[in-house]
């Protein structure tokens, strides 16, 4: 009779062990794709030729396939693309800085994609006529200073253009805001405004790409910092591996900051698009 009791305790726990596998199977089986979504913003993240492309999404393809990770990419305004991260229907976003408010609502890994250095980009004419070296020649000169709506900047921006209201995009009065980067340069390109903050490496590589020949920047460094991405504490991610958002990001932590120790092979994420891999910044303007 004990031998019938082990013999059916070692079906029970064999029938129980593969229930169990098959339910772990049917569970990754039915995970949705991690969503992931960032504005266009050549060369980080933008179309090419009809594909999504651009440092930020080929790293972010790189790390979360070696993951094991199902995604999909959107490319959305930027407003709206934080919108989604706020509300959970988004679970990770490309190419976030960090600022207080939106630590509200998402959370940060160790490891930047990339560092930044911001300078004014401006037109031939504008350069032409000032001699811009600090906040407030800009600001006695009375120029239109290009941004886009939600986008963080950096303190020291804000403190020289005070914005108390930008939630309901109230500016200073020498800014004005669009959806995008193109549309700026557009704007700077026809003197619609005369100047535009922008990363060094970015500007660069979308004015060489929308062959804007009137489009130049003034050299002196209004502030850098890093670029990492963001994942959503509304999120509600999970798969068989990652019980949740948190846990995938301190995977997705984990296998960028080994990616970024090999710099050899993580500057060819940046030489495909022609710009300079820089991971520290340069001095910030006061």
């Amino acid at each position: 009779m004990s031998y019938l009791y082990e013999c059916l305790g070692d079906n029970f726990m064999r029938s129980a062990s593969l229930l169990f596998s098959i339910l772990l199977l049917a569970h990754a089986v039915q995970a949705r794709p991690l969503v992931i979504v960032a504005e266009v913003y050549a060369p980080a993240t933008f179309i090419e030729d009809g594909h999504q492309a651009g440092i930020d999404i080929d790293v972010a393809k790189a790390v979360f396939d070696r993951l094991g990770i199902a995604y999909e990419i959107k490319l959305l305004p930027w407003a709206r693309a934080w919108e989604m991260l706020k509300a959970g229907d988004a679970d990770v976003g490309l190419h976030v800085s960090y600022t207080e408010d939106r630590a509200r609502y998402v959370r940060w890994p160790k490891n930047p994609v990339w560092q930044a250095d911001f300078v004014f980009f401006t037109n031939q004419a504008t350069r032409t006529s000032y001699d811009f070296k600090n906040y407030e020649d800009v600001k006695r000169a009375k120029v239109r200073i290009g941004i886009i709506n939600e986008n963080a900047y950096y303190p020291n921006f804000w403190e020289a253009f005070p914005s108390p209201d930008r939630a309901r995009q109230n500016y200073y009065a020498q800014l004005e805001a669009a959806n995008d980067a193109a549309t700026n340069l557009r704007k700077l390109e026809r003197n619609h405004i005369q100047l535009f903050p922008i990363a060094k490496i970015l500007g660069m590589y979308m004015v060489r790409d929308m062959h804007l020949e009137n489009i130049t920047y003034y050299d002196w460094v209004l502030f850098s910092k890093p670029y990492p991405n963001a994942f959503s504490d509304k999120s509600n991610y999970s798969d068989a591996r990652y019980q949740n958002i948190q846990a995938v990001m301190q995977a997705y932590d984990t296998e960028l900051g080994s990616m970024k120790s090999n710099s050899q092979e993580y500057q060819k994420f940046f030489e495909r698009y022609q710009v300079p891999y820089l991971d520290t910044g340069g001095k910030v303007a006061r």
